[in-house]
């Protein structure tokens, strides 16, 4: 039995649609320019993705429990002490079997989860890790946002209680970056995709996560219609059993022009942005002709404003999370970077404008 868990009410995230856009071999980010990391690690048959803006991490996801020394390793190796979020899309062993070994390595700020009733070994192992490091738990709700260095995320979903149905129940995050924006879905199925259309919420994003491995279960033609995006990944194992990427959901994409990448072929994916431009590249195959640029002229990075604390005479990017925290009268706008500078204000730490 379906249960409302709560109404949706968020301002819409995507300023420009994802087909107003060209692709370009040049211009490309990398990880010395790139203002959001988004990783799609290579854990087999199971999912796990690594963002880091800012100097700030969160991890969605670890695998199976055999990729927790894997996955942990590889947050290290990006340079991270901590993660300011650590998300649980769903109880399911292969999202969430490796998160116990992370949580035994890694300090946590927030770790986020949905309500479930859940009771198997795996999971109750990873909320027992938790309880023990005392890392502050939060529920995940629906219309709620958080900033992480120079990006944020809003949970859209589960908007349901689906009782055992813990794909539908999968939490779904949609995290933007300037202009770019990234939707990852977990394992959602079409009755959480119908019920975050229903919703109203604004699903449109260049970058779609396949939910559940590129099952035809999951991206129905109405979400690919309200997504339009320019890239699909698809995070599942070679050879899997389960017939993952299914034939459905490659033959929609294609229909659609829209890439595909795929870990099973590539390794790690990872998608790197400035707010305006989006690059790739992958361990086994060279991305470099993936390039993705918005279309308007008017959307350079310097279209994204510079936003100045008149009290700690701090300038940022529009979209940091130090300007979401100010306060409307101490803001003042500045039309480039060196009006900024010329009127003595300092560029900010965190967002590095």
């Amino acid at each position: 039995m379906k249960k409302l868990l709560c109404m949706l009410l968020i301002p819409a995230l995507c300023l420009l649609s994802a087909s107003c856009t060209q692709f370009l071999p040049q211009g490309r980010v990398n990880e010395h320019n790139a203002r959001l990391t988004v990783r799609f690690l290579d854990v087999g048959q199971g999912d796990s993705i690594l963002l880091e803006s800012g100097d700030e991490f969160v991890l969605i996801d670890a695998g199976e429990r055999d990729y927790g020394d894997e996955v942990l390793a590889y947050i290290e190796s990006c340079g991270a002490d901590e993660l300011k979020y650590m998300i649980a899309t769903h109880p399911h062993s292969d999202h969430i079997g490796g998160l116990r070994t992370v949580l035994d390595g890694i300090d946590v700020e927030h770790f986020i989860s949905a309500e479930t009733d859940c009771e198997t070994y795996t999971w109750l192992k990873v909320l027992r890790a938790v309880d023990q490091q005392k890392f502050p738990s939060v529920e995940a709700r629906a219309g709620s946002t958080y900033s992480f260095g120079n990006a944020s995320f809003t949970i859209l979903a589960p908007l349901y209680d689906y009782d055992e149905d813990y794909n539908n129940a999968s939490i779904v995050i949609k995290v933007t970056c300037g202009f770019i924006s990234f939707l990852l879905t977990g394992d959602a199925e079409r009755e959480s995709e119908y019920d975050m259309l229903e919703a109203g919420e604004n699903l449109s994003a260049d970058v779609l996560k396949c939910g559940h491995h590129g099952s035809s279960s999951s991206s129905s033609d109405k979400l690919l219609k309200a997504v339009n995006p320019s890239f699909a990944v698809v995070s599942c194992g070679k050879g899997n059993d389960y017939g993952h990427p299914h034939r459905e959901t490659v033959r929609k994409l294609k229909a659609l022009g829209c890439p595909m990448l795929r870990t099973d072929e590539m390794g790690t994916v990872t998608a790197y942005t400035d707010g305006v431009t989006l690059s790739f590249s992958s361990e086994k195959q060279d991305l470099s002709a993936y390039t993705y640029t918005v279309g308007d002229p008017k959307n350079s990075p310097d279209a994204l404003n510079y936003i100045g604390n008149k009290n700690s005479r701090v300038f940022h990017f529009s979209d940091c999370g130090g300007v979401q925290s100010m306060s409307e009268r101490n803001k003042v706008t500045f039309e480039n970077r060196g009006d900024a500078v010329k009127a003595g204000y300092t560029p900010c730490a965190a967002c590095k404008p």
